[in-house]
């Protein structure tokens, strides 16, 4: 004797019952029905959610938008996107010189993308900051906020940078804090090491250093 499906009243013919194709097709037609109700729902949640960068109001990315936050909220958004895989703060180098290299940290990307970083500092200096995807072992396997002395380390190029040079923030602070922010594509299986330079010193003070995967685009 034939019973049916507990959710949607599918046919289950006894094992004593005639093969029927009626009641095939009546199972298929039921399913067929289900599976299109079910994707034509999802469609509907799919237009509400919207996509990253909408900048409307009818849609849950663009109320998300900073354009659309207060200002004291529109940070959270982009934050919000971003996995964060390293963080320093308050490094205070000591500087034995007018000028300083230091190691902020080696970061190994684990998959192909975007790397976002934020800088603070509130130092009195000319300050940069390079990338170098390919650096000797001893700087690579060097602890975070290391102090690598007053010239370039021995075995990085000094003219070529690897990876990028980060100079157009060559700035004299006179100790007032600043932020920069910047995106940076990465390979997957590269390990990424972080060289701080400055000159001119009077003094070094680095508020802040956060790095970390985004899919922020611009920052």
């Amino acid at each position: 004797m034939a019973t049916f499906t507990e959710h949607y009243d599918l046919i289950k013919p006894g094992t004593d019952d005639y093969y029927d194709v009626a009641d095939f097709n009546e199972n298929m037609d039921a399913i067929d029905t289900q599976l299109y109700q079910a994707e034509q729902d999802m469609a509907g949640v799919s237009e509400k959610i919207g996509n990253p960068g909408d900048e409307g109001e009818d849609t849950l990315f663009g109320l998300l938008n900073p354009g659309n936050q207060p200002e004291e909220k529109a940070d959270f958004y982009r934050y919000s996107k971003t996995e964060i895989k390293k963080h320093i703060q308050n490094w205070k180098p000591t500087a034995s010189s007018a000028t300083f290299y230091g190691k902020l940290t080696t970061f190994r990307a684990e998959k192909n993308g975007t790397v976002y970083v934020k800088w603070t500092t509130s130092d009195k200096a000319n300050g940069e900051f390079y990338i170098f995807h390919k650096a000797p072992l001893s700087i690579v396997e060097a602890p975070d906020q290391s102090e690598l002395g007053s010239s370039m380390p021995k075995g990085l190029p000094q003219k070529e940078f690897a990876h990028f040079q980060v100079n157009y923030i060559y700035t004299t602070n006179e100790g007032k804090t600043n932020t920069w922010e910047w995106v940076f594509p990465v390979t997957a299986g590269i390990d990424y090491t972080f060289i701080w330079y400055a000159s001119s010193v009077s003094s070094l003070y680095l508020n802040e250093f956060s790095l970390g995967y985004t899919d922020t685009k611009e920052a």
